[in-house]
């Protein structure tokens, strides 16, 4: 699956919050001005891990999928629940990974094969114990001559539980990004199948729509971001990837057309990976 290059999806745009952002560092005895302060880089900048990123993006996808999937499938081979104590709601379990590597003990292209048809569509494409990830997200960094120290800071108050009531004693403040500051965007995704393209354009879309929400208080409203001047392109053969990294013009750029196509062939495997279709 990666040990041969066939083509590369570049994915390259503007993160921008709509509400305030909170990718917090957590609770700091240190006087920093705030009890919570925000992730900074070296320079003192708010930056997105692109692992936080990826993860708030999957976590979209695996609900959507669970949403969009025929009534009738076998829900864990098209999305599974990484989440679940239980081993039936995972697509492939450890003791299932046990017996694969037993079964395939001199042969790795087989062990492979059988660990992707045995995984979900999600982890297929984002991941898991057992399967390296087709997409990899570069840390998100505040656009260039666009961050001016203009962090926030708000007034937070914990929750008893039991009660329902204000906890005593329980007041803090915490720190967040203001809404409108632009992070980079940089996605870069190897040997994709064509459904896993469909599966990766839906989520850009929903960024696009803003649907997706990243960070920390989202129940408050924080965290709900949209994507702007998005560009996809996509390289393909060995002649793309040395124009590439020779700094020659390189790929193409995708239209919302050819995108359509990618996104037919995700549901009709999804269909297929569902035991929805002979």
């Amino acid at each position: 699956m990666f040990d041969t290059f066939e083509s590369r999806l570049i994915v390259e745009g503007y993160i921008v919050p709509e509400t305030a952002l909170r990718i917090g560092t957590g609770r700091v005895a240190a006087i920093s001005g705030t009890e919570l302060p925000v992730l900074r880089d070296n320079l003192g900048k708010p930056y997105v891990p692109g692992s936080s990123f990826k993860g708030a993006l999957r976590s979209y996808l695996e609900a959507l999928v669970r949403g969009m999937a025929p009534i009738g499938a076998d829900l864990k081979y098209v999305v599974c629940d990484p989440n679940s104590d239980d081993k039936a709601d995972l697509c492939l379990n450890a003791d299932q990974m046990k017996a694969l590597k037993e079964q395939y003990e001199n042969d790795d292209a087989g062990l492979a094969q059988a660990v992707a048809d045995g995984s979900c569509l999600v982890c297929q494409t984002f991941g898991s114990p057992w399967l390296a990830s087709f997409v990899r997200v570069r840390d998100l960094s505040v656009a260039d001559g666009e961050w001016f120290g203009q962090f926030q800071v708000r007034d937070g108050v914990a929750i008893d539980r039991d009660k329902g009531t204000v906890s005593e004693g329980r007041l803090y403040d915490y720190e967040v990004v203001p809404a409108g500051t632009r992070f980079k965007l940089h996605i870069v995704a190897e040997n994709l199948a064509l459904w896993q393209r469909g599966l990766l354009w839906l989520g850009l879309r929903a960024l696009e729509r803003g649907d997706v929400a990243l960070g920390g208080f989202t129940s408050r409203g924080l965290g709900w971001i949209r994507l702007e001047n998005r560009t996809v392109r996509l390289l393909e053969g060995a002649r793309a990837l040395l124009d590439l990294i020779s700094g020659a013009d390189a790929g193409r750029e995708i239209s919302n057309e050819e995108a359509k196509a990618w996104a037919g062939a995700f549901h009709a495997e999804m269909r297929r990976k569902g035991g929805q279709d002979a």
